[in-house]
């Protein structure tokens, strides 16, 4: 791939700023770290290796894609881990989630919130919590 001048680098000032594809970057985006592609071109300086990671030198098409998967990717890794533990059914019960929709998530169907997300790696990540949240919703509320 041809690569296109751009601007002088904001940094340097020296260098013109050239589109350049490597791996190994990352982003922050919403509540998580994104790996951006390495065949994704973002404007680089040669001289001083200024990068803009910016989210105007990213398109938001590509980051909100970026996103999603990602929380589909952490949605089925949590899954997976609380197999274990109990039946998806009764984890879909205990979360008030409708039926089939953990087995819709871990086939890499349907894009589940950061929340459920965030919920399920900590259920995977200590799997005693299921019992506490199972003791706590058949409390009376107030107790």
């Amino acid at each position: 791939m041809p690569r296109q001048r751009l601007e002088r680098c904001p940094c340097c000032g020296y260098a013109a700023l050239a589109l350049v594809c490597r791996p190994g970057r990352a982003v922050r985006y919403r509540n998580t770290v994104l790996a951006l592609p390495p065949d994704l071109s973002l404007p680089a300086c040669k001289r001083c290796k200024y990068e803009s990671l910016s989210l105007e030198a990213l398109s938001a098409e590509t980051l909100e894609g970026l996103y999603r998967n990602s929380l589909r990717e952490r949605a089925i890794l949590a899954i997976q881990r609380l197999k274990s533990c109990r039946p998806k059914r009764k984890i879909e019960l205990l979360l008030s989630l409708s039926q089939g929709y953990l087995s819709r998530l871990s086939a890499g169907d349907g894009i589940p919130g950061a929340p459920l997300v965030s919920l399920l790696a900590l259920l995977a990540a200590h799997p005693e919590l299921i019992d506490q949240l199972e003791s706590y919703w058949t409390l009376p509320p107030g107790e």
